[in-house]
């Protein structure tokens, strides 16, 4: 989903686990989610060639459900499925050419019950840049 953090809570909201313990929306969507955070700042690259390419400051959050009364070590195990989904998301990223490669140190961080559910998020903040941009000269 895109939305900013707000709209994501509400989108969230409609989360419910089923008898099966699965939890899913109402219109059937399940977890793991990504979460695209709106962005609200970011850069605008000017490159020699006469391009302009746009860098938003991007925030991805992966979330997933956690078990009720979760301990430790199960929290620590949805936040390694998170990390690996995160790993494949930004490999197929950069597979698409659509961006320049995100390459080296990318910050996480994880929270648990974060946006009034019973969720384990854990977020990237990748620098993305977009491959070709437009000409400006």
């Amino acid at each position: 989903m895109c939305e900013t953090w707000p709209r994501a809570n509400l989108r969230f909201d409609k989360y419910r686990r089923d008898r099966d313990g699965v939890v899913k929306a109402d219109d059937g969507s399940t977890l793991p989610a990504l979460l695209y955070v709106q962005p609200v700042s970011g850069g605008l690259v000017f490159t020699s060639t006469g391009f302009l390419k746009d860098s938003p400051q991007t925030l991805l959050a992966f979330a997933d459900a956690m078990p009720l009364d979760f301990t430790g070590e199960q929290a620590q195990t949805i936040v390694e499925r998170l990390k690996g989904i995160a790993a494949d998301f930004v490999a197929r990223m950069n597979a698409t050419g659509y961006f320049e490669h995100i390459e080296g140190r990318v910050p996480y961080s994880v929270s648990f019950d974060r946006l009034d559910a019973n969720l384990c998020i854990f977020t990237i903040t990748p620098e993305v840049v977009e491959a070709v941009g437009v000409c400006v000269e």
